[in-house]
């Protein structure tokens, strides 16, 4: 999954990526408005950490900006204003939740934990999609409860596919996904070529055939059968 941290306090910021790079984000991080707002019109985050006082514009601003394009990417707002109506007005336009400078990161992680159980609608640890279940804790996989032997890479990609079912993935947010910013375009591409066509024969084998879509040009996309 990928994070974006919107924030100008330099240690403030090497917390929040530490806590997130430990949640098994990747992380991307903005001190100004402009570019926060130039990282989400080029990517895809799943969450987003937002201070409403930024140095060049209202934080408000890129909320309203997030909610209404990425309207399911989670918004957890952390900021010094801890007045009432601060906290109100940032649920109105559409955040998940709010934090109040200073804040424990022990609290932090607990809030980021049931954002995301909401909107993945995670029980249990486990995300699950018709017959395909993925286990968040460890690198576990079923298929109608039995399990199937997958690779790391496998799970990895498994689990990105499954968090983000009925969406079109491109094969360079899986690469991202998987490897950060630290990939080879045309070896990556490759590898998840290779990956998926291991994922498609496991999968097969365990008798659901039709999990995942190819997306010609662009990527692919999980549909599970939820009648199952």
């Amino acid at each position: 999954m990928r994070a974006l941290i919107v924030e100008d306090e330099p240690l403030l910021i090497e917390d929040l990526e530490q806590c997130l790079l430990e949640e098994q984000f990747y992380v991307d991080s903005a001190s100004r408005l402009q570019k926060a707002t130039d990282l989400i019109a080029a990517e895809e985050y799943d969450l987003i950490l937002l201070d409403l006082g930024l140095p060049d514009g209202d934080g408000t601003n890129l909320l309203k900006l997030v909610k209404k394009h990425h309207p399911d990417t989670a918004v957890i707002i952390i900021t010094a204003r801890g007045e009432t109506e601060d906290k109100v007005r940032g649920l109105e336009l559409g955040s998940d939740d709010y934090l109040a400078k200073p804040f424990p990161i022990a609290e932090l992680r607990a809030r980021i934990h049931a954002v995301l159980r909401r909107k993945f609608k995670i029980n249990d640890n486990k995300v699950s999609g018709g017959p395909l279940s993925v286990n968040l804790d460890h690198m576990e996989v079923t298929i109608r409860d039995e399990s199937i032997d997958v690779t790391e890479t496998e799970y990895k990609m498994l689990r990105y596919l499954l968090l983000n079912k009925n969406k079109t993935i491109t094969r360079i947010a899986l690469a991202e996904h998987i490897w950060g910013n630290r990939i080879d375009d045309r070896f990556s591409l490759d590898f998840i070529t290779s990956h998926m066509k291991n994922i498609r024969k496991k999968l097969s084998q365990a008798g659901a055939d039709n999990l995942i879509e190819t997306v010609y040009g662009v990527g692919y996309k999980l549909v599970p059968d939820e009648t199952e």
